[in-house]
């Protein structure tokens, strides 16, 4: 995982997975952390993409 897109990605796909229909609460609730948790991740890629943009010479 190396981008901010692979980390939406991966997140959306365990969206999906949560809301399942055969997904007890217990799983669900660790695939919308784990979700949360990607989102997050993409976030703290964009950021770190913005501050090697602005400190190229």
């Amino acid at each position: 995982m190396n981008t901010s897109d692979e980390c939406r990605a991966l997140a959306a796909n365990y969206r999906l997975r949560a809301a399942g229909d055969a997904v007890s609460l217990r799983r669900a609730a660790v695939l919308r952390n784990i979700a949360k948790s990607l989102a997050a991740l993409a976030s703290q890629y964009e950021i770190l993409e913005s501050i090697i943009a602005e400190e190229k010479p």
